[in-house]
């Protein structure tokens, strides 16, 4: 065998073989994922999703494509495993999607992604099991000191007693009692200023009612009083035209024509239909008129009240007020 093609065999042997290089352009990434999903290699779908995600060289919608992989190989995992870690990782890719790259026109797969991942924690129980995780992650290390070791020291001995000298007894101290201080007398309390007497708004309001009611009727008389001379006014008029239609005829000698008896009778129906309005009106601004008067003029009567006293031989009322 040739010298030179042993020494290419042994060191392509030695070599190994080359390592295969990871897929650049997005087409590459797609078709690696879907063989990844192929294989049901779902663990690599998950990591291989999050990190083609992080790519910033790629288009936002395509970073969600891959982001989207991603989250089925969790989904997958969780279905296989039941363990809600992965879960946890896909709810927080899910947000970063939302917040670096937007959801776009992916809308719905993405809510349907977001609905899977939500049951599946839903399941674990009432508490969220990605909180205990942010919890450990976030608990502070112990403090160096709780890392040292704990060195123990010995108790000190007490002193040799010498058998010579005699022993001393213990005579406890007696702590002299003092007398209690004086205390000093506490500052006699200044009576407390008796409150002012309040007033009562409620007569001051029913008399500005009153006040108010009394102008209102007032001016209302007044109006009503108007209309009803100007239906008087109108009702006179109307009289008078007819009398002197009626003159100018006997005047000529002669009869009366028919524009003329036209004439006469429209004047009559104005003046039977303003009598009884000028009446109605004027009643109606005199009882106006007086009761505003009655209301500015009279002063406010104050509130009458009832008190009831009783004993087993008798009862008594007591009616107080104005009257």
């Amino acid at each position: 065998m040739n010298p030179c093609l042993c020494i290419v065999l042994a060191v392509s042997i030695a070599a190994g073989p080359v390592p295969k290089a990871p897929p650049s352009t997005f087409a590459q990434l797609e078709r690696h994922m879907q063989e990844l999903v192929e294989q049901e290699r779902f663990d690599e779908l998950a990591r291989d999703g999050e990190t083609a995600f992080a790519r910033v060289d790629l288009e936002p919608w395509q970073r969600r494509e891959l982001a989207f992989y991603a989250l089925r190989g969790y989904h997958r995992m969780y279905d296989a495993t039941g363990r809600p870690a992965g879960l946890c990782r896909a709810r927080t890719l899910l947000r970063r999607v939302e917040r670096e790259v937007g959801l776009g026109d992916a809308a719905a797969v993405a809510s349907r992604l977001r609905d899977v991942t939500e049951s599946g924690l839903a399941k674990q129980g009432p508490k969220d099991p990605c909180g205990k995780a942010r919890a450990a992650a976030g608990a502070p290390p112990s403090s160096p000191g709780e890392l040292l070791p704990v060195l123990r020291t010995k108790p000190a001995l007490p002193p040799p007693t010498d058998d010579s000298q005699p022993v001393l007894i213990d005579i406890p101290r007696r702590q002299l009692s003092r007398p209690p201080a004086a205390t000093p007398p506490a500052p006699a309390r200044e009576p407390a200023p008796a409150a002012a007497p309040t007033t009562d708004p409620e007569p001051d309001v029913r008399s500005r009612n009153r006040v108010l009611a009394g102008s209102l009727l007032l001016v209302l008389g007044l109006g009503l009083g108007a209309g009803m001379g100007a239906a008087l006014w109108y009702r006179s008029e109307a009289n008078g035209e007819i009398v002197e239609i009626g003159e100018r005829v006997d005047a000529e000698l002669r009869r009366i024509t028919p524009m003329e008896f036209d004439r006469v009778t429209h004047l009559a129906d104005v003046y039977r239909t303003l009598t009884p309005v000028a009446g109605v009106t004027g009643a109606a601004a005199g009882i106006a008129a007086v009761t505003g008067i009655v209301l500015l003029a009279t002063p406010q009567r104050g509130r009458t009240t009832a008190r009831v006293s009783a004993t087993p031989w008798s009862a008594m009322l007591t009616l107080s007020g104005r009257f």
